[in-house]
């Protein structure tokens, strides 16, 4: 069977106006996935292009037949395990060939729910001092006994990141969460962090654990951010997930420290020193040496996740307790797109 025609299933989305997005798909492996997900936002969005690293790359054939649906495809030949930059830079091609003035970058595995995108979507035309905007995220998960759901990035739930340069860097690294990664953004913006990403990634290259913060932080350069009580992300922890380095200890925070340093030159006002305790004491704390901060995280932990040992296997439970706005159907159409939710 042909490789695309194989994953274009029944539509599932009757009577959708398609939103006026360029939703950006990367990939480096699993194509299979990735043309499952394309195909997924091509049904609820304007435009899809992906920027594919696995070879062979597609034939012209089967670019033909994606570009009939609205999907436009790149290959990518230049990806490099010593720098996260070509991880941007794939992303920085796919939105400066983008068509629409606004793009959001997924997973190649992962899902935007049509409700989470549009309601971002309005957010930003109706307000335009904000940038990027992204609703709340849920995580499918599995084990021997089946799927279960947990809440992901709860630092989500009424973040509103709004003020002067330094306001926003320091809300930021203190209730982070990767949310400019994932956001609908003003297509210019969206280019302009990029760009400054992989300047900054080629000019130190590294793969440390908390290389996602110099994107995050170039987003919050370009300006004001939030997220709304929509649900808008389902992540994919059914695959382990795998980080670039399991490497830990605060020489990793140094790394980030000189990495800033590029980032914010010229911004005398940004104290950096601020952010990186920020992010010692919160969400990267566990990349500490010191024996009673380790301590300490465990225990934190620890509490966290007593109200957490009940396996959630009902969506709807979870997403009501939690008082995140949904739509059933776009639940249905999710599950129905990818052979990893079902």
């Amino acid at each position: 069977m042909n490789k695309v025609n194989q994953y274009i299933k029944s539509e599932g989305f009757a009577n959708v106006n398609k939103i006026d997005i360029t939703v950006l798909v990367t990939s480096i492996t699993q194509r299979e996935v990735t043309l499952e997900t394309a195909i997924y936002y091509s049904k609820i969005c304007n435009e899809v292009i992906i920027v594919d690293e696995e070879k062979p790359h597609l034939s012209v054939n089967d670019v033909d037949k994606l570009h009939k649906r609205g999907i436009r495809y790149f290959s990518y030949n230049d990806g490099s395990d010593e720098s996260l930059s070509s991880t941007y830079e794939k992303r920085l091609i796919a939105a400066t060939h983008a068509k629409s003035n606004y793009v959001v970058h997924s997973n190649h595995d992962e899902r935007y729910t049509y409700q989470g995108l549009l309601a971002s979507l309005n957010e930003l035309k109706n307000k335009k001092d904000l940038i990027f905007c992204v609703g709340q995220c849920i995580a499918v998960r599995k084990d021997e006994s089946g799927i279960f759901f947990t809440r992901s990035y709860p630092n989500l739930d009424g973040y509103k990141n709004v003020g002067n340069l330094e306001q926003r860097l320091y809300y930021h690294s203190k209730k982070y969460a990767p949310l400019a990664h994932y956001a609908v953004w003003r297509r210019e913006s969206y280019i302009h962090a990029s760009e400054k990403t992989v300047t900054i990634h080629n000019l130190t290259p590294s793969t440390t654990m908390m290389e996602e913060v110099i994107f995050e932080l170039a987003a919050d350069l370009t300006g004001n951010s939030k997220a709304i009580p929509e649900l808008f992300w389902i992540r994919n922890r059914i695959n382990p997930h795998i980080h670039n380095s399991n490497d830990t200890g605060t020489h990793i925070f140094k790394i980030i420290e000189e990495k800033l340093k590029i980032l914010f030159a010229g911004a005398d006002n940004v104290k950096i020193d601020i952010i990186i305790k920020n992010f010692c004491n919160n969400s990267f704390a566990f990349l500490q040496t010191n024996l009673l901060l380790k301590t300490l995280i465990l225990v934190r932990k620890k509490i966290n996740n007593m109200g957490k040992k009940k396996k959630i296997t009902d969506i709807d439970y979870l997403l009501n307790s939690h008082k995140i706005n949904y739509n059933s159907d776009d639940i249905s159409n999710i599950f129905r797109s990818s052979r990893f939710f079902m």
